[in-house]
């Protein structure tokens, strides 16, 4: 299982973490020239994780700026998404048990829907047969 908030910790000393309000829709930012990441008040344990994992991989992956700026998050999105929800058994468990409600089951495997859903929609074919097939079985 893939611990977030453990791998931030192990950048160090060198990368703090501050909370604040941050503007509407905004969960967190990762400021590389001050070794900072900013989380926004008020979040579940939920997007607190999936935001923390979220920023550490901006930092892994450095900055980047201007028109690539789009397609990084991308990137960083499908990052987190496999990173946090790697085992398809698992998530199909969960779709099978939930009935396929999207909020019970982020819940269930302790992530955002937000992430669950890039999961989803961002499935390897195998996965996709997989997860189509039990589905079906239920």
């Amino acid at each position: 299982m893939h611990h977030p908030w453990r791998i931030f910790r192990a950048l160090g000393d060198s990368w703090k973490l501050r909370w604040a309000d941050l503007p509407e829709g905004i969960l967190g930012m990762t400021d590389h020239l001050k070794r900072e990441v900013t989380l926004t008040v008020g979040m579940t344990q939920a997007e607190r994780r999936c935001t923390i994992a979220h920023e550490t991989q901006h930092i892994l992956r450095g900055h980047v700026c201007g028109e690539t700026t789009r397609r990084e998050e991308r990137i960083v999105d499908g990052t987190v998404a496999w990173l946090l929800l790697d085992d398809i058994r698992k998530i199909a468990d969960e779709m099978v048990w939930h009935r396929c409600d999207l909020e019970q089951v982020a819940d269930a495997l302790w992530v955002d829907e937000e992430t669950l859903r890039v999961r989803l929609m961002n499935l390897h074919p195998a996965e996709r047969h997989y997860l189509s097939r039990r589905l079906a079985e239920d």
